[in-house]
């Protein structure tokens, strides 16, 4: 079989052995196109839809290589992917935290734990992306060879933390512009039962 893009062999020197350099992309074509010829066709079936922005094909793509390899977590990755692009927040996370369990390179867990803390992020909760971010950042330190952005983490934690600070300092400001409209309110209809009594 022969790969039609370099998107399928990116993904696929993912799960190379750990031969030289120049055999990576040899191991991962050859680990691949035998018995799990299908796994890697799906693979770029969804790739090849992602790309032309076809969001709902590439979730049935990728779903397909999940059935052919459901133990292999780049599936799990790209799947949460596209969910993500097709506006499915909460499927992609529950994707992604699957994917966690399942076979892959510390690299790809180190880029499922970043997109689960960007994804939290984006949803406004602080407090679960600011532990997110720390999750990330230990399975880092605690994984010499994985290939992360540390800083990032350790940025994007204070950056919760000023959004925390920002929100809890707002809702005294909420409470305060509350209370005056409600006393406006009240203002309003004590004057407009005076001006009853006047007629």
């Amino acid at each position: 079989m022969r790969l039609r893009s370099l998107a399928p062999l990116v993904l696929l020197a993912v799960f190379a052995r750990d031969a030289g350099a120049q055999d990576k992309k040899h191991a991962a074509r050859t680990e691949f196109e035998g018995k799990n010829g299908p796994f890697v066709e799906a693979i770029e079936k969804g790739e090849s839809a992602f790309l032309a922005r076809d969001f709902a094909g590439a979730v049935a793509a990728f779903q397909d290589a999940v059935k052919k390899q459901n133990d292999a977590m780049i599936c799990f990755y790209r799947l949460g992917e596209a969910q993500r692009a097709m506006g499915k927040l909460d499927e992609a996370e529950a994707t992604w935290q699957t994917a966690l369990g399942k076979k892959g390179a510390d690299d790809l867990k180190a880029k499922i734990l970043f997109v689960l803390a960007d994804l939290k992020e984006r949803q406004g909760k602080w407090q679960a992306a600011k532990d997110a971010w720390g999750a990330y950042l230990n399975f880092l330190q605690s994984n010499s060879k994985a290939r992360g952005y540390p800083n990032s983490a350790t940025d994007r934690q204070k950056q919760c933390d000023r959004r925390m600070k920002d929100e809890k300092d707002y809702g005294a400001v909420k409470e305060r512009i509350a209370k005056r409209e409600a006393e406006k309110i009240k203002e309003a209809e004590e004057n407009a039962k005076k001006d009853k009594l006047n007629k």
